[in-house]
């Protein structure tokens, strides 16, 4: 009775941790669904955590319109104490034969991607993360919204 009132504690804290809330989660929905080369999407996080590790994701909504397969970004990452740190990201949104990834309904697709996982945040402070697209067009059709996720790392 013990080992299955123990196993039970287990897989329930576990389905817990899987589904707890998002620590940080915004979205910004773009005007006319059309993204800009100039235009970055910023995101300021408040951080006083200096231990924990957490995944960071990138949200993103495009239209069955969006005429590439991926998706390059400059992500840039201001720190609390001037510093910066700038990378740049390639998201898959379709695969080999052209067909969307992620979740979609109608003719909107959802794609979470990853872009860095077991961050830690080595002081507190705010941080402030600003995403621009940079693909070699100036203004990209059929990007609907762009947001950023903050999860605690469960890995």
């Amino acid at each position: 009775m013990k080992k299955n009132s123990f196993f039970l504690m287990v897989m329930l804290m576990f389905l817990w941790a899987c589904n707890a809330p998002p620590f940080f989660q915004e979205h910004h929905e773009l005007e006319d669904h059309q993204w800009r080369s100039s235009e970055k999407q910023s995101f300021v996080v408040n951080m006083k955590d200096t231990v924990s590790q957490f995944d960071f994701y990138i949200d993103l909504r495009h239209g069955e319109g969006y005429p590439y397969s991926n998706l390059f970004l400059f992500v840039e990452l201001d720190f609390p104490n001037g510093k910066k740190a700038v990378d740049t990201l390639e998201c898959y949104l379709a695969d080999p034969m052209g067909n969307w990834l992620g979740t979609g309904l109608g003719d909107l697709h959802d794609n979470r991607i990853l872009y860095k996982r077991k961050a830690i945040f080595p002081i507190p402070g705010a941080y402030k993360f600003h995403i621009q697209q940079a693909m070699r067009i100036d203004t990209l059709p059929e990007i609907h919204d762009i947001g950023f996720v903050i999860k605690e790392s469960n890995l």
